[in-house]
């Protein structure tokens, strides 16, 4: 009888193989081929109680993750193993991580049930796992979690605030628990630095896009490799962000960019506004920089208070074709005003609105500064104004989250002093001689908001009614 009471609780021998194996279990239970870098996650996580991966774009970093969600939940005691995942926006949680944990959950026809609303319950309703986005200061967010086996899974882990940090180490305290803090490398100045650091206690993992399959050789199947960073992509990357970008360093290399105290905008300010959210408002006005020919682009930027987005950008275009573009989106999208570079080319275009009756300014860059005491001329004037808004503690934008190449221009941006201790932005010129691509998006951007700190260069425009309104 006793050998009965024995053989019954005794543990299943195939659960205990997985749970030493989660790269065998994601090959049984949801044949799924892992390749050596994402074991090398897995086995890390079996391993050690806290592991830190700093990657690059596109190695199938939230697939890894939500594998070994899924693998933690199937293979520690049902209901009494926990997994708790965070990002720095809901949104994170909701359509990334907790899209591939609902995946693998199908996949493995596993236990219980995983709902939209990023919960994954037993079939009574004990939830065993949970995507949630406390406030970035409720230290306490994740209070009250009390399981022998927690997995907490910190994606996008730059923008991670210290509280959220202070709050996941309160939830995981015993020796069974398991910390996984996974994500792009973009700001050398967070938590999620210098848990990567050394001696921080932390097992930390880097991967660059080179030490992917696609560059390496490495044999996995032929439907993965289209999943993974493409020598294209990162081609791409090299021409629009020059290798010395901070973008670059941290989407292709996998690395932390260096600090500078010449740098314009701080990586982590310009994180915070891809975050942040701020409604528009009523009015509407349009940034441009104007290119002609050659590799450089026009970029137009539509701000309606802190809120700006890209509009369109363009190519080889005569000045007549680029004034055409931007009369188009001034009936399309209602716009007040139109701030044009008027410098070289874009000279042409602001006579060929001025003289069709829109209401354009003629931004002169190189013109004096309001305050000439402390810049050197009106763009370094403008692009400082531009700084203020990316400070937290003013927090006056809203930028893409998507627009790499805006994020990539901005964290490049280099100011320096001349004798006369006046403020000065590095030029396009100076940029181009240590390899960096013209920082069009980032100079029309300044544009479509030189005009709220600083008089314009030029007179009112015309009174006359608008052509076709």
């Amino acid at each position: 009888m006793w050998d009965l009471v024995q053989a019954r609780f005794q543990p299943d021998p195939r659960t205990e193989t997985y749970r030493a194996d989660p790269v065998l279990w994601a090959k049984d239970r949801l044949h799924r081929h892992m390749w050596s870098k994402q074991r090398d996650i897995m086995q890390s996580v079996v391993q050690h109680r806290r592991t830190a991966v700093q990657s690059c774009h596109g190695p199938g970093k939230s697939l890894t993750a939500a594998t070994l969600a899924a693998w933690w939940i199937d293979t520690h005691p049902f209901g009494q193993a926990m997994v708790i995942s965070t990002a720095p926006t809901y949104a994170q949680v909701h359509a990334i991580l907790w899209e591939e944990i609902r995946r693998a959950h199908r996949l493995g026809q596993l236990p219980g049930r995983v709902l939209r609303s990023d919960e994954w319950q037993t079939s009574d309703g004990v939830i065993v796992g949970m995507g949630r986005k406390p406030a970035d200061t409720d230290e306490h967010g994740f209070q009250g979690i009390h399981r022998r086996y927690v997995l907490v899974i910190l994606d996008e882990a730059c923008g991670i605030p210290d509280a959220l940090w202070t709050g996941v180490e309160a939830v995981t305290t015993n020796a069974d628990c398991r910390i996984l803090a996974i994500g792009n490398p973009d700001d050398p100045g967070t938590t999620f630095a210098r848990n990567c650091g050394p001696g921080s206690g932390w097992n930390t993992i880097k991967i660059s896009a080179f030490e992917t399959p696609n560059f390496t050789g490495e044999l996995v199947p032929s439907d993965l490799r289209p999943m993974l960073v493409s020598p294209e992509w990162v081609e791409d990357a090299r021409k629009r962000w020059g290798v010395d970008s901070p973008l670059y360093k941290s989407k292709v290399l996998g690395e932390f960019p260096e600090t500078s105290e010449d740098t314009l905008i701080p990586a982590s300010w310009i994180i915070a506004a891809q975050q942040r959210t701020i409604e528009p408002d009523t009015t509407s006005q349009l940034g441009v920089d104007v290119a002609r020919f050659g590799a450089d682009r026009t970029v137009v930027y539509h701000r309606r208070g802190g809120h700006v987005r890209l509009y369109r950008d363009w190519s080889h275009a005569a000045t007549t074709e680029t004034t055409g573009r931007i009369v188009a989106a001034i009936r399309e999208l209602n716009v007040q005003q139109v701030q044009v570079d008027g410098v070289g080319v874009g000279g042409g275009v602001v006579d060929q609105l001025q003289e069709q009756g829109f209401p354009v300014l003629d931004m002169q860059a190189g013109g004096a500064a309001v305050d000439s005491k402390k810049f050197i001329n009106a763009r370094a004037e403008w692009f400082w104004r531009l700084r203020e808004m990316f400070d937290p503690a003013k927090g006056e934008i809203d930028i893409d989250p998507a627009d790499d190449e805006l994020a990539s221009q901005l964290g490049a941006l280099r100011f320096s002093y001349d004798s006369r201790g006046r403020i000065k932005i590095e030029g396009k010129d100076e940029m181009k001689k240590r390899g960096m691509p013209s920082p069009d998006r980032a100079d029309a951007l300044m544009l479509a908001y030189a005009t709220m700190i600083a008089a314009p260069l030029v007179a009112e425009p015309s009174a006359r009614p608008l052509p076709g309104w």
